[in-house]
């Protein structure tokens, strides 16, 4: 199965078999990117599946469902033991896990026949692969302007607190309130894929564009809020030195 937009021929099968590659890889290291909270990773995975589960079953695709519902099942018997509100989580998924969601997931988005029209076809998984989609893009566009990420080696090693879910956490939501507004999120564009139905290209692309910006606008607060967070770590840092000066001080008096 490839992502199939591009004339027959040699360059396209070549082309749609690159961007295959390229989709699969990149929505299976998006996931993991997302594996920095408990429960965050695991219930964005069975948002997502159960809403490629239900485009799916607009467009009677059975087979689909029978693909999507399984690993609902899996990450909900799983997520009341990673996500624990008011207690650590009792298991982890590991690389392992959120990759392995992360290549289902994106082996979902390529696998279905989501819309009649082609261009709703390849935008229906992009919407709803959204928020993983958003967090890769602005935290890998964000790395390489700072200059903390020269190479892909050095892209697939760092790891840092630039994601979506360390931004909202710097708003002292609390780890919790930052995974369920995720939730809020991912559900809002399985909702709109699942809008998509009988629609036009013109329409489909329109709803892109209106998530883009929306996450435009996100994306523009995270880094505002990124900046204050760092300007407070900054002014501590000047207190603790401020501090220890007057206790040397003292010290010499």
């Amino acid at each position: 199965m490839v992502i199939s937009f591009l004339p027959d021929g040699l360059w396209g099968d070549v082309g749609e078999w690159a961007l295959t590659a390229f989709w699969v890889i990149g929505i299976t290291n998006a996931i993991n990117f997302l594996d920095g909270m408990d429960g965050l990773c695991t219930g964005l995975c069975a948002i997502v599946s159960v809403f490629f589960g239900l485009v799916a079953l607009q467009n009677q695709q059975d087979f689909m469902v029978y693909l999507a519902l399984p690993l609902v099942g899996a990450c909900l018997g799983f997520l009341p033991y990673n996500f624990r509100p008011f207690r650590s989580a009792a298991i982890f998924l590991g690389d392992s896990g959120s990759t392995f969601l992360g290549f289902t997931v994106a082996a979902l988005g390529v696998m279905g026949d989501w819309a009649g029209d082609h261009a709703v076809r390849l935008i229906v998984p992009i919407i709803i692969l959204g928020v993983p989609i958003f967090d890769m893009t602005f935290t890998t566009f964000m790395r390489i302007k700072s200059g903390r990420v020269r190479s892909f080696k050095q892209w697939v090693d760092y790891t840092g607190r630039d994601h979506i879910h360390h931004h909202l956490a710097d708003l002292r939501i609390g780890h919790f309130k930052a995974v369920l507004a995720i939730y809020v999120v991912t559900i809002w564009l399985g909702l709109s894929a699942l809008a998509l139905k009988n629609t036009t290209g013109l329409n489909a692309i329109l709803q892109v564009a209106q998530s883009v910006i929306v996450f435009l606008l996100l994306g523009s607060f995270m880094v505002f809020v990124q900046h204050k967070y760092q300007e407070i770590e900054h002014k501590h840092e000047e207190l603790d030195q401020e501090s220890e000066t007057g206790e040397i001080s003292r010290g010499v008096d």
